[in-house]
């Protein structure tokens, strides 16, 4: 019996909407005629209730248009155009509505029913241009909440987008509007607004031109389909995206962990941000449109983020873990300057552990640094010996074995991005920290100590030669140690920020449950560990007082004449032969 081919649950999921998609398509194909009808009488409908012109075919001939540069006129399907910013969940109030080729402005009118930032049109034709102001001006006469639309009389590749910095994001719409020169041009220049650092998205019906999309490297699809036009056809669209830096396309990954226990995972792939809350900026970046998960890994917790589940730019806020970022201040002064700030006790416990651990290896401390590439291939090996032994491995923090992870180690090491260090007893490894460096700054990454050794301290022991190191070098302006609140990193530290991991989902009941179920999970291991603790505290208050108030005695007590064992700290004690019985007290 031969093995079924294994399909993944996302490969399954697309045929299955592709057979729908095809079999409702076949359906509707014999009342095209009756479809076709419908479109064009609603689009009338559109124009006279607003008092505009925006419907018919305009050709090149009756434009004076060069048909190497420009495509006829036609007006965008209004269904579509409602349906497909419904499903971007956009956050109008920062976003820049563009029509490249706005023809006679029904895009224009359709999107000033949306709050956006500001709205704009853009064409070449002279003649649909002015069709295009005159159909604004009628419209807002008859609607006085209309906002301010702004139709620019220039080519898609020479419009410049002057005063669209201010908003966060730019939505371009393109309704086939130009030939491939035009377009490449007019992509090139949004490929040097992106860069810096401006979030676009470009929605492309009638995608005509579509592999020259789909060869920016800045972009990435994120949704394609295909709507109903005036012809009763269909036709297709795609929407288009850029990641501004620092976001990054990622996977990552909610673990359901009650305990030490490993229920589930959910992995996705999101547009994600892993700066760190200590850089200065960290707290001011830009939140780029929600169309699939976006995480950002450390937000700077300034407070105005209190509720766990939440609805933000149009979409499921859920603050998946709240914690601490520990650093160390490389730059005041040397390193005994750093070493004044503990207490005289601290100190001397911290000597006691060096001066214990230079005894047991033979009178040095083998501390090793690795940097180099050909460095970083030994290192991983001597940090594999101690992570698979260490208590980090079991909880599954160890260090990572895969092999995509050991081929970028040597591309990280010729670029100093990375470094590591290993704690050595007569050649043996038993305690190993791997760092990532970003600029000036030292990132405490993972870490991991041999248990055989752990009364030699050997994890306080490599920190504190790395602190040490660090300040010899004059070069790091600070040392990150990481999200985790143990207590050696907060004994180490000079300072501590907030920080939350929020991860923001698109509006469906899917990621609504996923993270609902995500919710339950850690609340109910909370509440597991707080009724633990608390059982725990009043065990011990319960047997203090039995201690305090249980008759303590060495010998037992007699009652009529036999011995009557008593209890002496919870052990059971007979009175030893031969030795007289106690006499009653005296009563009276």
């Amino acid at each position: 019996m031969t093995a079924m081919p294994e399909i993944s649950v996302d490969r399954r999921r697309m045929n299955l909407q592709l057979l729908f998609w095809l079999a409702v398509k076949n359906a509707i194909r014999p009342f095209r005629r009756l479809i076709s009808g419908y479109l064009y009488r609603r689009h009338a409908r559109f124009d006279r209730k607003a008092g505009v012109n925006t419907t018919g075919v305009v050709t090149l001939d009756e434009l004076g248009l060069s048909p190497d540069r420009s495509v006829r006129y036609e007006a965008t399907p209004i269904n579509f155009f409602h349906s497909v910013l419904a499903s971007l969940h956009l956050n109008y109030p920062t976003t820049v509505f563009v029509d490249l080729g706005c023809g006679k402005g029904r895009t224009l009118i359709l999107a000033s029913h949306y709050p956006f930032h500001s709205i704009i049109g853009v064409e070449i034709s002279e003649a649909l241009c002015q069709v295009a102001i005159e159909n604004v001006q009628r419209y807002r006469s008859e609607h006085p909440g209309t906002p301010e639309i702004s139709v620019v009389c220039n080519g898609i590749d020479e419009f410049r987008y002057d005063g669209c910095e201010a908003a966060d994001h730019l939505l371009i719409y393109l309704y086939n509007p130009c030939k491939a020169p035009v377009l490449s041009a007019a992509l090139h220049y949004l490929a040097h607004l992106a860069g810096r650092g401006m979030s676009i998205t470009i929605i492309y019906l009638n995608p005509v031109c579509r592999e020259i999309v789909a060869k920016a490297r800045w972009l990435k699809e994120v949704r394609h389909g295909e709507t109903l036009d005036e012809s009763g056809g269909f036709m297709p669209y795609g929407v288009y995206r850029s990641v501004p830096q620092p976001w990054k396309v990622a996977t990552e990954t909610l673990v359901f962990r009650f305990g030490p226990w490993t229920l589930g995972k959910r992995s996705f792939e999101s547009v994600s941000n892993m700066t760190s809350p200590l850089a200065a900026e960290s707290g001011s970046q830009k939140i780029p449109p929600i169309f699939q998960p976006t995480t950002y890994q450390q937000m700077r917790d300034d407070g105005t983020i209190s509720c766990t589940i939440g609805l933000d730019r149009n979409a499921i806020r859920y603050v998946s873990y709240r914690g601490k970022r520990y650093f160390i201040d490389l730059l005041p002064g040397p390193f005994d300057d750093y070493l004044s700030k503990f207490s005289a006790k601290t100190r001397n416990t911290l000597k006691r552990k060096v001066r214990h651990f230079v005894e047991r290896s033979g009178g040095t401390i083998d501390f090793r640094i690795y940097r180099s590439p050909h460095e970083m291939i030994e290192f991983r090996r001597q940090a594999l010996i101690v992570s698979l032994r260490s208590y980090q491995r079991k909880i599954g923090f160890g260090f990572p074995e895969t092999r995509e992870f050991e081929a970028n180690l040597a591309e990280q090491a010729s670029d100093g991005r990375v470094c590591g260090f290993v704690l050595m007893e007569k050649n043996r490894p038993i305690a190993y920290v791997f760092c990532r460096i970003d600029q000036d700054t030292v990132i405490y990454s993972y870490c991991g100590y041999d248990p055989e050794f752990a009364q030699l301290s050997p994890g306080t022991i490599l920190l504190f030669s790395i602190i040490k190191w660090l300040f010899q070098q004059h070069k790091f302006k600070m040392f990150d140690l990481g999200n985790d609140g143990w207590d050696y990193k907060t004994m180490f530290a000079t300072g501590a920020f907030k920080y939350l991991k929020v991860i923001w989902f698109p509006k469906t009941l899917c990621n609504f449950v996923l993270v609902i179920m995500h919710l339950l999970v850690l609340r109910a291991w909370s509440g597991a560990a707080l009724i633990r603790k608390t059982s725990a505290s009043w065990t011990r208050r319960v047997r203090r007082a039995m201690t305090r108030f249980m008759p303590l005695h060495r010998t037992g007590t007699t009652l009529g004449g036999a011995d009557v064992p008593t209890i002496l700290n919870g052990v059971t004690r007979r009175r030893a032969p031969g030795l007289p019985k106690p006499r009653p007290a005296r009563q009276g």
